[in-house]
């Protein structure tokens, strides 16, 4: 864990941005403040580059689904709602910044970054609101969210929301009206979303459509084979004229 921590900020009231911005700077590990005007803007710094921790106010929250880079994200809100609250742990924020002694939390959560792996292992929430069994989940989440990048994919109907990692993605399929994610461990999962809508959230350097039907991680591609395809595993994929250099330009040399 790098000692230096970089922090974004996403808030719309500017009294709690300029009192983040302030008590930030007082501590000597916080070497970078970015306020961030909006949410486009968010998701274009976000995942170019690299923050340690996200300050957003609670209506930004869905903003999780869209950040691939790993960053510790901390919801500010304006009420106490246990519920609530738990709800947000279980989407994948670090911790929440609540009404009241806002100083004593700051210093409670940049001291919980610093000290990640030991707080993982031992300590409780300093709100003491979450409970044995939901500690264990964040815990069991600490490698997805905070080391490697990731996806986020909403709850459906027939399967839970999760997190997965982008090195773990072999390929996504259209088949019929959903995509498909196909993993490294064999598990699947579908949405009910368009190709494109994925495309535009994954990372251009590691992710190609190379037909309409399938967007590939170039890292898992085995060989490029002739009649233009290529292989991952033991499937074989049909690679389209119009994107066949575009493909060949990600892949290592």
């Amino acid at each position: 864990m790098k000692s230096e921590i970089h922090t974004a900020i996403l808030v719309e009231e500017e009294k709690t941005s300029e009192w983040l911005k302030d008590s930030l700077s007082r501590f000597s590990t916080c070497k970078k403040v970015s306020v961030l005007a909006d949410v486009e803007e968010a998701i274009e710094f976000l995942n170019q580059d690299s923050y340690t921790l996200l300050f957003l106010d609670e209506v930004f929250i869905n903003l999780l689904y869209t950040i691939h880079k790993p960053v510790f994200v901390v919801p500010i809100c304006t009420k106490i709602n246990i519920n609530r609250m738990k709800k947000l742990m279980k989407m994948g924020c670090f911790d929440i910044l609540l009404p009241g002694n806002r100083d004593e939390q700051l210093t409670a959560i940049l001291g919980k970054i610093l000290n990640i792996h030991a707080f993982y292992g031992s300590a409780k929430g300093h709100h003491g609101i979450v409970s044995e069994k939901e500690l264990e989940y964040r815990a069991s989440m600490a490698k997805i969210i905070f080391t490697e990048e990731s996806i986020f994919l909403p709850a459906t109907k027939s399967q839970p929301s999760v997190r997965i990692l982008l090195s773990e993605i072999l390929f996504l399929q259209l088949e019929g009206d959903k995509i498909l994610f196909y993993m490294e461990n064999s598990e699947r999962y579908e949405r009910k979303k368009s190709l494109k809508y994925f495309l535009n959230r994954l990372p251009a350097d590691c992710f190609q459509k190379i037909n309409q039907k399938t967007i590939v991680n170039v890292r898992k591609i085995d060989q490029m084979l002739r009649g233009d395809t290529c292989r991952i595993g033991e499937m074989t994929f049909k690679i389209t004229r119009s994107f066949k250099n575009e493909l060949k330009s990600k892949l290592p040399l």
